[in-house]
């Protein structure tokens, strides 16, 4: 009956940041959702085993561990293009207000795009990293913590993945910006 009680109260707690995280990673609405499922229910098997206080962490390891098994799986499957990725969704939890215009709704639709592919392009740690802090809110030694690094690691990472996905999105622009002349 406790345990129930725990992992209910757990999993709802932790049941959207997990998802977001698991989306984040790999781009896919349904493999998000197995991969929250798997996190959601590796926590019911091991709950006995866990201290509540790192609890947060260990489910955000879990879903890594399970996300990069997936991307592992999937690359050895199908071509690197196979993936179909439904990021949008991270990144529209957020309302835009200037979407007033058609111009403008173009113009948003086509920087979530751009946003979106960027994203996927980063590598794996970096990818992790901007996610996590970015998308779930974590603190930097969350952050380490979850994914075994040293805090200084973890913001070189945030800083490189920022720096990339800006000169991917800028050079995504201007190759845009050339074709329309």
């Amino acid at each position: 009956m406790i345990r129930e009680l725990e992992f209910q109260v757990l999993s709802q707690r932790h049941c959207g940041e997990i998802y977001r995280y698991a989306l984040g990673l790999l781009g896919n609405q349904t493999d998000a959702e197995d991969a929250t499922q798997e996190a959601l229910l590796r926590l019911w098997n091991h709950l006995p085993r866990l201290v509540l206080f790192n609890i947060r962490a260990w489910l955000f390891q879990t879903t890594r561990n399970y996300c990069l098994d997936q991307i592992r799986r999937r690359s050895h499957a199908a071509s690197p293009n196979s993936a179909g990725p439904e990021l949008d969704e991270i990144l529209e939890e957020w309302p835009d207000d200037l979407a007033v215009d058609p111009s403008f709704a173009a113009d948003s639709s086509l920087q979530l795009e751009q946003a979106r592919q960027a994203l996927l392009k980063l590598p794996e740690t970096l990818r992790s990293v901007f996610v996590l802090y970015e998308v779930n809110g974590l603190r930097y030694r969350e952050i380490a913590s979850t994914l075994g690094m040293p805090v200084n690691t973890v913001k070189v990472n945030l800083l490189r993945a920022r720096q990339k996905l800006s000169k991917l999105i800028h050079k995504e622009e201007s190759w845009t910006r050339n074709c329309k002349i």
